[in-house]
């Protein structure tokens, strides 16, 4: 039996933490797909739970001064205003 987009995100966190983008790329998904990810995410988080387990998040921080941030997706730092943002990772414990 085939899995499903979200059995197979599953199985890749359950392995190691992975960026939204990473994880199109690991699956073979175009890059545009990336917001798709996170609506699976939300899922995910929902199902783990139900096994006992927990959809863990390393949140974006900024690369020039640190700054982390809370939400998943971060395009620009409001402290000092760079661009260089380390995208989240997510992984499941």
């Amino acid at each position: 039996m085939e899995k499903t987009l979200l059995e197979e995100i599953i199985d890749l966190l359950e392995k190691e933490a992975l960026t939204a983008k990473e994880i199109c790329y690991k699956l073979g998904l175009e890059p545009e797909r990336e917001k798709d990810v996170y609506s699976i995410l939300d899922r995910i988080a929902k199902i783990v739970r139900r096994k006992g387990k927990r959809l863990m998040m390393i949140p974006p921080r900024c690369k020039n001064c640190g700054f982390e941030f809370s939400k998943p997706k971060a395009t620009k730092c409001p402290r000092c205003k760079s661009e260089r943002i380390e995208q989240a990772r997510f992984t499941i414990r």
